[in-house]
């Protein structure tokens, strides 16, 4: 597992205050927004500095960011008050079946290990509801080296307890898994 300092943190920081990444933080949300109604309880897992948790707020989502780098959730407090915590994905201090959803932005090639970050996701979930996961498509982008997956490896890393599908969306992959 990856986590980051604070110099990490102001470094993302800055790049989501450039609106660097807008794209993408626009592309996960109409996914959740698209497989949730509003007033549901979404769990975004690496929420890092808090953009895509505020868009979900915005959106009438009730959000939770959990995030293993205090210094990303410090600046993720500053977006969106009161709606972090730390934790990390393989295991969440959160209670068991409490979540219409959960995203995973970027953030899953940095998770280590993945079977019971997988199981944690599924178990926080209520059944029946979805895990979006969007990452670089390593295919199509190499250059980004470890920051990234294939379509193979989230399906594998899915596969387990989800019906999972995958889309390209470049330079982006989707994944779509339904809690079964």
């Amino acid at each position: 597992m990856e986590t980051f300092g604070e110099g990490s943190a102001a470094f993302y920081n800055l790049l989501v205050k450039l609106k660097l990444f807008d794209w993408a933080y626009g592309l996960a949300y109409k996914y959740i927004a698209k497989l949730t109604s509003p007033g549901s309880y979404v769990l975004e897992i690496g929420p890092g500095v808090g953009e895509l948790l505020r868009r979900l707020e915005r959106g009438g989502c009730k959000a939770v960011g959990l995030d293993a780098s205090p210094p990303m959730l410090k600046y993720a407090q500053r977006r969106v008050p009161g709606v972090s915590a730390v934790g990390v994905s393989f295991k969440a201090p959160l209670r068991g079946g409490a979540f219409d959803a959960a995203v995973a932005l970027f953030t899953v090639h940095h998770w280590g290990d993945h079977e019971n970050s997988v199981e944690e996701v599924r178990r926080v979930l209520k059944p029946g509801s979805y895990f979006v996961v969007v990452e670089v498509d390593l295919r199509r982008m190499p250059l980004v080296g470890s920051h990234g997956c294939t379509e193979e490896c989230l399906k594998s890393v899915l596969g387990r307890g989800f019906d999972t599908v995958v889309e390209k969306r470049f330079p982006l992959l989707v994944a779509v898994a339904k809690k079964a």
